[in-house]
């Protein structure tokens, strides 16, 4: 509790030298600043730059306002980071009072209005959709090259004793801990993986069967994969020592359980330092915070919708007229099920989609606590977004 609530004072702290505030019905007023990086000499779009990190300290002092002023469950405290991926979108209307060029830094002074009512509204949204799915269990599998590197590295590749993450995966990992997605630790797979040619790691990323494979070894609900590089771009403007670093991200998030395709993404920033292998780093790390952004709002989106899609595994099919039975019953005598699709049938054995409103866990005690006449059923697994079921005569 200690370590999420020092993610959001301290960030609080540092603004508030920055800025004041007052409260009023409909919106929040402040007065941030907001700065931006010139790059080939180009100070419109470093003003752009400044404008919008003005806008999102504005949106994020307001987050951090509502954080101490109502009773939040842990979880919720750091749940801003997809608030401000869109944090223009927050903001009802704003006006420049001072702007400074110093070197290659643009500094603006914004005066601002949050739109109090509607960050709350979102906030409520995210923190009601992430219990909704039970804080899904995440596995990352980013392979990355770094500025100077040939080649890409990833965990998986390592059969030793320990496994350590990338920079992309680290700065992921700290991202969605704070809106409550659970990250798997690769380390419990330390010593455990056999490497093979499938699991290697091209141009496109691993494969995402691969990934599943190895993603089935543990707990994950979600398995995130992608590619992560970092360039070096030389100096950002003639004559400066300072050099560009360039990073681009292309993530794909899928359901572990049925192999579902959940959101795609890519990303790319930029940064700049004296030293060509910190501005890589420090791209890298800029573009993961974006991408993370971008991938959680498509989550909390895809999963707010009214309708989710539940594997059900059946066993001890006696016939075709059996599974048909079964899914006659799904349709017209359980609660929450608004379809059923046949993916297969094989020996006793079928996959069904079954689209439902609620949650799989409500699925399976509705199944649990049914009285079927034409067979028996048992639970024998359930997961967010499967269950396994054993039918009798």
């Amino acid at each position: 509790m200690h370590r999420i609530l020092a993610l959001v004072i301290v960030p609080l702290m540092l603004l508030s030298a920055l800025a004041f505030a007052q409260e009023n019905p409909d919106g929040k007023t402040v007065v941030v600043t907001g700065e931006g990086v010139i790059f080939n000499n180009d100070q419109v779009t470093a003003k752009d730059k400044a404008i919008d990190s003005a806008l999102r300290r504005a949106v994020e002092q307001a987050v951090g306002t509502f954080v101490k002023s109502t009773t939040l469950v842990e979880n919720y405290v750091t749940v801003e980071d997809k608030i401000l991926a869109s944090a223009k979108g927050f903001v009802k209307e704003w006006k420049i009072l001072s702007e400074n060029v110093d070197g290659n830094v643009v500094t603006v002074k914004v005066q601002a209005v949050v739109a109090a009512n509607k960050l709350k509204e979102s906030l409520d949204s995210i923190q009601w959709v992430m219990a909704q799915k039970e804080y899904p269990r995440v596995m990352l599998m980013i392979a990355e090259q770094n500025v100077g590197e040939e080649s890409y590295s990833y965990w998986w590749g390592n059969t030793a004793s320990t496994v350590s993450m990338s920079q992309a995966e680290n700065t992921l990992t700290e991202e969605l801990d704070k809106i409550g997605f659970v990250v798997i630790d690769p380390q419990v797979l330390a010593g455990k993986i056999q490497m093979k040619d499938a699991y290697k790691v091209t141009s496109a990323g691993v494969k995402d069967e691969a990934a599943l494979e190895i993603a089935n070894l543990t707990e994950a609900q979600v398995v995130i994969i992608g590619t992560a590089v970092a360039t070096s771009a030389g100096p950002v403007m003639e004559g400066s020592k300072l050099l560009s670093g360039q990073a681009d991200i292309s993530l794909k998030v899928i359901n572990v359980d049925n192999g579902q395709v959940l959101a795609t993404s890519t990303a790319h920033a930029a940064d700049a330092h004296i030293s060509k292998v910190t501005a890589g780093n420090n791209a890298l790390q800029k573009t993961a915070r974006k991408i993370a952004a971008d991938v959680i709002t498509k989550l909390v989106d895809k999963w707010s919708s009214t309708m989710g899609i539940v594997t059900v595994e059946v066993k001890g099919l006696t016939s075709y007229d059996m599974l048909v039975k079964f899914e006659t019953l799904l349709k017209n005598n359980v609660r929450g099920v608004k379809g059923v699709s046949e993916r297969k049938m094989t020996g006793d054995s079928a996959l069904l989609d079954v689209y439902i409103s609620g949650k799989a866990s409500h699925l399976a005690s509705e199944l649990s606590g049914g009285n079927f006449s034409n067979f028996s059923l048992k639970i024998v697994e359930v997961t967010q977004n499967l269950i396994k079921v054993e039918l009798g005569g």
